[in-house]
């Protein structure tokens, strides 16, 4: 009786160790589904990209299962009746083999190198609660048409579930923009000019490195300063820009301005052509008031001008110049100084023409002033003055000392006449 109880006691205790190993071998192909590996965030650059740029996506992935654990069960008997269970368990690593980037469009995929690689192979560990940075570069073709696009990051897990994880990337060929805002058609020769325009960004993300350059066709114009450099211009921001046109010649001119900005490490260009017209009429003009039609050499002959500002804006250091030279004038220079837009001033000459040779003389003269805005010397075309000098004409009357003899000689003609007439009346009294 004794005896059977025994065997029945050893039955159910090697039936008892039989159902916990079962459980414990459960346990273990229950951790031997591996650890879950997840891509907790992910960022694309730049966010936004156009036809033709490369990119780069920057995954985070992390081991999320902190408790996960590998278990080891040891069996030993000492006796036939005793079973002696070891158990011993250990943190389980994910085991990443591969991570690659697939699309089923070309218009977006992974950047192939020179050995035409498209994954990353035997990544390695990464512990529970661990994460790690990937960077996956990528580009748009250049056909590649706007929209949104959804290539797949597939990481390959060699001791867990592997992963499939969509990430948007958008493809958009807007342009930063270059737009006429204040450009005239017509500049004076003796002008400079400042002339604006506006520099678009109409891409929906921000773009870096903004510099804008103008130049023109020959060297006709010239400009200040030569670029502007902006920076960064946000999501659909406008900037305005303005050069300072300084005219160098006459005739039609064809005026260029490019940007240059990134998006992302991509350089791209933008462009503007324009035109404008650079006239020789004269804003400030030298106006002639008074002159002689002819003087006798060694006199002085008086020239008189009227000086007008025509233009729209204020300009300095005017003065009025001979533009000959050997010329005995008074004053060599007739300084005006400032003069606001529609003034006008007076300018007189004293031309001494002693040593003029007779006949008709060309006696040019010009204003100068300076821009107001850059500091820039011009002057108007030459103002010629027709002068006559003639020789001087030979007196017909009698010089001095004659003139005052004969006066004497009349003077006592009349005092002899007037001493014979009283005689006469005296005799007649006495008769």
């Amino acid at each position: 009786m004794k005896e059977g109880r025994k065997k029945i006691g050893g039955f159910m205790t090697a039936l008892f160790a039989v159902v916990f190993l079962l459980l414990l071998m459960a346990a273990t192909a229950s951790a031997a589904e591996g650890p879950a590996v997840m891509i907790t965030d992910y960022t694309v650059d730049p966010t936004v990209l156009m036809p033709g740029d490369t990119g780069t996506i920057t995954l985070t992935i992390k081991n999320m299962d902190t408790q996960s654990l590998e278990t080891t069960v040891e069996q030993s008997s000492s006796t036939p009746d005793k079973t002696t269970t070891t158990t011993s368990t250990r943190s389980i690593s994910a085991e990443i083999d591969t991570i690659r980037l697939s699309s089923r469009s070309r218009d977006v995929e992974w950047m192939k190198e020179g050995s035409q690689r498209a994954e990353y192979l035997n990544v390695g560990a990464l512990g529970p609660g661990e994460s790690i940075t990937i960077s996956l570069p990528i580009k748009a073709a250049a056909y590649a048409r706007d929209g949104t696009y959804f290539p797949e990051v597939y990481i390959e897990v060699d001791n867990g579930k592997n992963v499939r994880f969509p990430v948007r990337v958008q493809v958009d060929s807007s342009e930063v923009r270059l737009l006429e805002q204040d450009i005239p058609s017509e500049i004076s020769i003796s002008e400079s000019k400042e002339i604006a325009i506006v520099v678009a960004n109409n891409r929906p993300n921000s773009v870096s490195g903004v510099n804008v350059l103008m130049k023109s066709s020959n060297d006709a114009l010239e400009f200040t300063p030569e670029e502007i450099f902006i920076g960064n211009l946000e999501a659909y921001e406008e900037r305005a820009v303005d050069f300072t046109l300084t005219p160098l010649s006459e005739g039609d001119h064809d005026i260029y301005f490019e940007a240059t900005y990134k998006n992302g490490n991509n350089v791209h260009h933008s462009e503007l052509t324009s035109s404008v017209e650079i006239k020789s009429s004269s804003d400030v003009k030298l106006i002639l008031v008074n002159a002689p039609e002819f003087v006798f050499k060694g006199d002085v002959a008086r020239i008189d001008f009227d000086v007008a500002n025509g233009m729209a804006k204020d300009i300095k250091a005017v003065s009025v110049v001979p533009a000959i030279e050997g010329l005995k004038m008074l004053p060599s220079e007739y300084f005006i100084g400032d003069m606001e837009a529609g003034d006008v001033f007076s300018a007189s000459f004293d031309i001494h023409t002693s040593d003029l040779n007779v006949g008709d003389t060309a006696i040019p003269f010009k204003v100068l002033f300076k821009d107001v805005d850059t500091d820039r010397q011009y002057e108007t075309e030459g103002y010629e003055v027709q002068v006559e000098v003639r020789e001087p004409q030979k007196s017909e009357l009698p010089n001095p000392m004659l003139f005052g003899a004969l006066i004497v000689i009349l003077v006592l003609v009349v005092l002899a006449v007037w001493i014979r007439v009283k005689r006469k009346r005296g005799r007649r009294e006495r008769k």
